[in-house]
């Protein structure tokens, strides 16, 4: 009995050795620490009321520029074998970012009131995960992964001035457009516009692939391109001001039209440090949405639309 529980011992020792070298072999961890600059625009439209023969024509319009925002973040991404399993968590700077412009459409499509307000970024936060399994070939690899991911923003729009051709501003009583000398010029200073805060959440089930090619000993290049099947939008606004005090919420549901292309580079400085840097493109079309009005379902539908550019650069340190 001796002989066998020595035996016995001194396999499992083996195998456990075994599999420690193997594990250590085929497990690795990238660490990304990396910066960003993204400028971007947010449409947030409204439609004329269901019930109306124009339920289908748009009314108004806020668009909301991120020009620039600046991002911090780190990735994590784990190798076992052919496994990939990646978390990214990032931020933005809270800073001056473009303008909020704001028009209004007659039921003709006339734009008949404008405006342009500073568009302060408050907050900015985003985290994502993805697992991909890798195909190494001799030549270049091939990953396909899903990824799910998660966003939050907030706005500040304000100091804003604007053009009106409303009956209520015009000087004949009459619509006009917002360029006629009949609209009314509001200017910044003592008697700017109100302003308009907003926040917005993302959520979004991602998938595609990656392809990657050494095109030189020490250069690694490849693209990659996701889709969504499935995205959810919240989006909240506040319209501030004693006359038009109000809130404004929108439940957006979207299906396959949330897009995302990506340009990969790779330099490799040694065996554990490389520089990357991705240019991305996200587009997710216009899609209507339940809109709600002070916390009441509304007669009126409304929209969400995103397109925007990222360049990131980071450093790759790995163990």
């Amino acid at each position: 009995m001796g002989f066998f529980k020595k035996k016995y011992i001194l396999t499992s020792a083996a195998f456990f050795a075994v599999s420690s070298v193997l594990c250590a072999k085929n497990f690795s961890f990238n660490l990304i620490p990396y910066f960003a600059i993204e400028t971007s625009v947010i449409e947030e439209a409204y439609y004329y009321e269901d019930y109306s023969k124009y339920a289908d024509e748009m009314c108004s319009l806020l668009e909301w520029e991120q020009k620039p925002s600046y991002i911090f973040g780190v990735e994590g991404i784990f190798n076992l074998n052919k496994f990939v399993f990646s978390l990214d968590f990032s931020a933005k700077l809270p800073v001056r970012s473009g303008s909020m412009m704001d028009s209004d459409y007659w039921t003709d499509g006339m734009k008949f009131n404008y405006s342009i307000n500073e568009n302060y970024l408050d907050k900015g936060f985003s985290a994502k995960t993805g697992f991909a399994y890798n195909f190494d070939f001799s030549v270049f690899s091939f990953k396909p992964l899903i990824q799910f991911s998660y966003s939050f923003i907030s706005f500040n729009a304000k100091n804003g001035y604007g053009w009106y051709g409303g009956s209520a501003h015009s000087s004949d009583g009459n619509v006009h457009s917002w360029d006629s000398p009949y609209a009314h010029y509001y200017p910044d200073g003592k008697y700017h516009l109100a302003g308009v805060d907003y926040e917005n959440q993302t959520f979004s089930i991602l998938t595609g692939f990656d392809f990657s090619k050494v095109l030189f000993e020490k250069w690694r290049t490849g693209i990659g391109f996701l889709v969504a099947p499935f995205t959810y939008v919240y989006a909240k606004d506040h319209h501030l001001g004693k006359s038009s005090n109000f809130y404004s919420e929108d439940f957006v549901y979207i299906w396959f039209k949330n897009f995302q292309f990506s340009l990969k580079n790779d330099f490799i400085i040694s065996q554990r440090l490389s520089v990357n840097s991705v240019i991305e493109g996200n587009f997710i079309l216009l899609t209507k949405s339940k809109n709600y009005y002070n916390g009441e379902l509304n007669q009126q539908k409304g929209g969400f639309s995103y397109k925007g550019f990222k360049a990131t650069v980071g450093f790759c340190v790995s163990f």
